[in-house]
């Protein structure tokens, strides 16, 4: 059987995909938040460990309570899994500098959010866990550019960052990786993420193009800290980072009707 801890984006999409491949459980409440004296964690082939802070803004805010849970709370339901664990890192433990990043490349993130992943990555790994480096995953529901497409419509403003930076994947994309390590029994340290990156504010000259508006709205910035970079070297086949962003462009459109 296979088991998903946590209900977000990547949590509730993977319980899905895997619904259909056989059998999955989901524990949607935010387990790894907990003390761990009332977990009840139902024997599992393979445990996918999806639950965690991922907002670097309240990671920022907020480091020790965020470290409970992205460190600590990790840590500990980790312990207590049986079988085979999956367990999610981001590229984020890079600093951007540099693109394809190689998985033995030295970890530096300039983030809280990055620091906490890097920080566990060798102790989870020590533990038999499988750790995985995802880049940006889009879902249906992206905030960031749903914002966009509204001023643009509303003939305002927008200021994407010209120094940031993400190599977009899908999260069925996503969810069909997840399921193969875990199906395959795929240990150690793994990257995926998509084939370039795509700095903000060339995704947001697509959307004006693509909902007609005129360019001169798209006034890009820099940002503070930009991290220009995220792709890895991939473990898998690479999605084209731009088909990503038409392909949710279309579900944007169908969704809007």
């Amino acid at each position: 059987m296979n088991l998903v801890i946590g209900n977000g984006l990547i949590g509730r999409n993977l319980y899905y995909y895997l619904r259909r491949m056989g059998n999955a459980v989901i524990l949607g409440r935010d387990v790894v938040s907990l003390d761990g004296t009332d977990w009840d964690l139902p024997e599992s082939d393979v445990a996918y460990i999806c639950a965690a802070e991922t907002s670097t803004e309240k990671c920022e805010r907020y480091p020790e309570e965020t470290r409970r849970i992205n460190v600590d709370g990790t840590i500990r339901l980790a312990e207590k899994l049986k079988g085979f664990v999956v367990w999610l890192s981001s590229e984020r433990v890079f600093d951007g500098s540099k693109a394809s990043r190689n998985v033995n490349d030295a970890v530096c993130p300039t983030t809280e959010y990055g620091r906490q992943k890097a920080g566990i990555e060798r102790i989870l790994l020590d533990m038999g866990v499988t750790v995985i480096r995802l880049s940006k995953v889009l879902g249906y529901d992206v905030p960031l550019f749903e914002g966009w497409i509204t001023d643009l419509k509303g003939g305002r403003t927008i200021y994407p960052y010209s120094n940031m930076s993400m190599s977009p994947m899908s999260v069925h994309f996503v969810s069909d990786i997840l399921y193969k390590i875990g199906r395959d029994r795929m240990g150690g340290l793994l990257q995926v993420s998509g084939d370039s990156d795509l700095t903000y504010d060339r995704i947001a000259y697509h959307f004006a193009n693509y909902i007609g508006v005129d360019l001169s709205l798209v006034n890009p910035v820099e940002a503070e800290i930009g991290h220009p970079n995220t792709t890895l070297e991939s473990d898998f086949d690479q999605p084209d980072s731009w088909e990503t962003i038409y392909g949710w462009c279309r579900d944007f459109s169908t969704k809007a009707r």
